[in-house]
């Protein structure tokens, strides 16, 4: 009898690393189901962003400061898509969008416009393509639901594949694909930023109001593209996290300024850092980190007052600060 047990036994322990490798192959083969229907209803949402005709109220939220919007999408054609921001809080501040061009209207004053093919200050820019473009250094996986505004929504959280980032959760309409709510927040899981759509009507033909803004008067352009100037101090960034490329740089007068500044811009297609280089001594800036929605840090480096900016954790922003050497060469970096 004692023998059988023993070969019983033996027979458990020969099964149970088996056992151990198809639990491990199964939540592998999960999660890569749930990343497969990530990035498909990613690429659901990203189409819905442009082709979609609606009207939505929503209300943005970082912090303590609250701001609820309207906001109007609609399709024009195939190729061209018209977009309308209109902030109810403060100056009466609107943004319009067609295809490529964008116009930034304020009672406050200091309107402009933007050569750009989406609206900045609400979503990110990654949200209308598609997945793949950011796929190096983001994952989405699908996860559950819940109900949004009384729509049914499909859960995305989006992660970035290092701490040098920030992480966000989407909640999708499940009919339409639409947007419906986005929380950003740190790598700790602190929410920096929440947007959420609280009403919303969809319709086959365009919203009346934007049939109506080819006669609106368009602000000039933001900076005059003749005014720019290659870069004249030898400061360069040498590191930034995986993926970010340089989109500008070029030396310039600071808005409402006088200080000869050099400007960087860099993108890994989801979010955007900026790096602006002053002589220190025509700009005497503290040093300081400050973390949140749209971070910031100052530093002095070999002379020069270096600022850099943007959604990413103050960490991050300083080890780029700090990477900012003087080079041999002068001119605009290839």
């Amino acid at each position: 009898m004692t023998k059988y047990v023993v070969a019983i036994a033996l027979w458990f322990v020969a099964i149970a690393p088996l056992g151990a490798v198809a639990q491990s192959d199964e939540r592998a083969e999960s999660v890569e189901r749930a990343a497969n229907a990530g990035q498909v209803w990613f690429d659901r949402m990203a189409k819905a962003l442009r082709s979609l005709n609606f009207e939505a109220t929503l209300v943005q939220s970082q912090g303590q400061r609250i701001q609820p919007l309207v906001w109007l999408h609609g399709s024009y054609d195939h190729n061209t898509d018209i977009e309308l921001l209109i902030y109810l809080n403060g100056a009466d501040t609107r943004a319009l969008r067609i295809g490529d061009q964008t116009y930034y209207y304020s009672q406050a004053g200091g309107s402009y416009t933007l050569q750009s093919d989406v609206t900045f200050g609400l979503i990110p820019p990654a949200f209308y393509k598609p997945f793949t473009q950011i796929n190096a250094q983001y994952q989405v996986i699908a996860s559950g639901g819940m109900r949004v505004t009384g729509r049914n929504a499909q859960y995305l959280r989006l992660i970035s594949r290092d701490d040098n980032r920030y992480h966000y959760d989407l909640w999708v309409d499940r009919e339409s694909g639409m947007l419906l709510k986005l929380q950003m927040m740190t790598p700790q899981g602190e929410i920096l930023e929440q947007l959420q759509v609280t009403s919303i009507a969809f319709s086959e033909v365009l919203p009346e109001q934007l049939t109506e803004v080819s006669d609106i008067q368009r602000p000039p352009k933001l900076y005059d593209l003749q005014q720019l100037t290659e870069l004249q101090f030898a400061l360069r960034p040498q590191w930034l996290p995986a993926g970010f490329e340089l989109r500008r740089a070029h030396h310039r007068k600071l808005h409402d300024t006088p200080l000869p500044t050099d400007y960087f811009l860099y993108s890994d297609g989801l979010t955007e850092v900026s790096i602006y280089v002053t002589d220190q001594r025509t700009q005497a800036l503290p040093n300081l980190a400050l973390q949140g929605p749209e971070s910031i840090v100052n530093a002095h480096v070999n002379g020069f007052a270096v600022t850099v900016v943007g959604k990413m954790p103050a960490d991050t922003l300083r080890r780029i600060g700090e990477s900012m050497t003087v080079t041999a060469t002068q001119g605009n970096p290839q």
